[in-house]
């Protein structure tokens, strides 16, 4: 059941039969939300501390506080997306509600301003990934059909012995057929026109429970760390068409070809973070976050029906694999963070970050099963890459306005389609405190183009669909000071 599936897309592969380097990079890559205050800023709190979301960024930040808090933060998201397929376009959308973190934070003050000036535990969520959107694919192909691929990747292979979640469902569909020599296969489609669809119903996300503690030296040093157990939940429906409504491929009416993909599991972390105040008004931060060791659950199946209006394959042909499941590892890449803050005085606040990760590092573990060939293909498709994060606060008394930005490199190599598949985050927000309570609002829209193929296409050439990805997170953070 073990076959590399390689294509090269930050969605999903193809067939759900497979744990593989897309796996390793979704579960790999985290977009922090936080609080509103810190989304609003371009989440560049490394070396600013003072807020909840700085447990998941450098936990020293923790250690800015001077008194305990309680906070929450409801958020709002829009996800849509727009794909380009053989010159056709499709729109769709979806929106979710969900907690961005929850916190509380214990801050005990010795009241002397030498030596251990307060130390502080945190116990906390924060929420590191969004998987939820839905994308819509169709065009005419006059070139190729998911058929040939089902036809390449039987070769060899007896009937018996097929992939029951993929070719193995062709065969018995009956969209593949015999050809010359021994196991070989071709498409049961006489030529090519047809048009190809495919929806992409994806939800669930990445949500991290920390525990931390941290202590302020003397006003000038800053050191924290954590534990982090992180929770993991994907589930993706696709649904994938072919069908000819010109008539202009004999016999052939239509076939389609259904996968669920249901992903669980738990890991956990560790971060260590400093914060040096070499004098009042600036802030030096780093950080390092060791790799994440997730245990993973799948569960997966597929379904393909057929359709053709001659008596040699039949019509109305419906096959269904059964449950399949698959329990295995994996070890995130580490992540180094670096980061400056600037203190103007009581009127503004600037934030500037960069975070280092090597996603060609991500490894696959099983128990019964060496990865080798998926490993391989993470090490040769993903590369090292930077992120840049900034922000911005300016104070008028109580009242604060905020803004920020951020640039997430491709984790792709150079050369490969999504090699310029980066990311990039606006921001903005305002706040309102006092010395009990403070209310936070934050905006974030997130924009990405990327490449998707609906098959592999090193066995067969099929064009790219271009997809573009906008999010919108409205976020609204609620903090009871005590």
């Amino acid at each position: 059941m073990k076959r590399s599936i390689i294509i090269i897309s930050i969605i999903i592969p193809m067939f759900c039969a497979a744990q593989n380097e897309v796996d390793a990079l979704r579960y790999s890559q985290n977009f922090y939300s936080g609080s509103a205050r810190s989304t609003s800023m371009g989440s560049a709190f490394g070396a600013l501390g003072g807020d909840f979301s700085a447990i998941s960024i450098n936990p020293a930040g923790l250690g800015i506080y001077r008194s305990s808090e309680f906070v929450f933060t409801p958020m709002f998201s829009y996800n849509t997306t727009s794909s380009t397929y053989q010159d056709g376009t499709l729109d769709d959308y979806k929106f979710k509600m969900n907690f961005s973190n929850l916190g509380l934070v214990a801050t005990h003050n010795s009241g002397k301003e030498e030596g251990w000036v307060t130390t502080t535990f945190a116990l906390g969520y924060n929420r590191l990934a969004d998987y939820n959107r839905y994308i819509k694919i169709e065009g005419q192909n006059n070139s190729s059909s998911m058929t040939d691929y089902f036809a390449k990747v039987a070769n060899g292979n007896e009937p018996a012995n097929l992939n029951y979640f993929s070719e193995g469902l062709a065969w018995d569909a009956y969209l593949i057929d015999p050809a010359l020599g021994v196991n070989q296969y071709q498409s049961a489609l006489p030529n090519y026109g047809e048009i190809q669809m495919k929806d992409i119903n994806s939800k669930g996300g990445i949500s991290e429970y920390s525990i931390a503690l941290a202590g302020n030296y003397s006003n000038k040093l800053y050191m924290g760390g954590s534990v982090g157990i992180q929770n993991v939940r994907y589930i993706e429906n696709s649904d994938y068409t072919e069908n000819d409504p010109y008539d202009s491929i004999a016999s052939f009416n239509y076939f389609n070809f259904q996968n669920d993909l249901k992903t669980t599991g738990t890991g956990f972390n560790f971060k260590f973070g400093l914060i040096f105040r070499p004098v009042d008004w600036i802030r030096i931060g780093g950080a390092i976050h060791t790799p994440t060791f997730l245990n993973l659950h799948d569960e997966y199946s597929s379904t393909m029906k057929s359709s053709f209006a001659d008596t040699l394959h039949g019509d109305g042909s419906l096959n269904s694999s059964k449950l399949g499941t698959y329990d295995y590892q994996l070890t995130t890449p580490f992540k180094a963070v670096g980061s400056l803050g600037f203190i103007i005085g009581k009127v503004a606040l600037i934030g500037v970050e960069y975070e280092y990760i090597d996603y060609s590092v991500a490894r696959l573990r099983a128990a019964d099963y060496p990865f080798r060939t998926e490993n391989n293909s993470i090490q040769t498709s993903y590369t090292a890459t930077g992120n840049i994060k900034a922000g911005a606060e300016i104070k008028f008394g109580p009242y604060s306005i905020r803004g920020g930005y951020g640039f997430y490199g491709s984790p792709f190599v150079s050369g490969s389609p999504n090699a310029n598949a980066t990311r990039t985050v606006y921001s903005a927000g305002f706040g309102i405190r006092n010395d009990d309570f403070y209310f936070d609002m934050g905006f974030s829209y997130n924009t990405q183009k990327e490449k998707y193929f609906l098959y592999d296409r090193s066995v067969v050439d099929v064009p790219a669909a271009d997809i573009k990805s906008n999010y919108i997170g409205i976020l609204t953070t609620f903090g009871f000071k005590f």
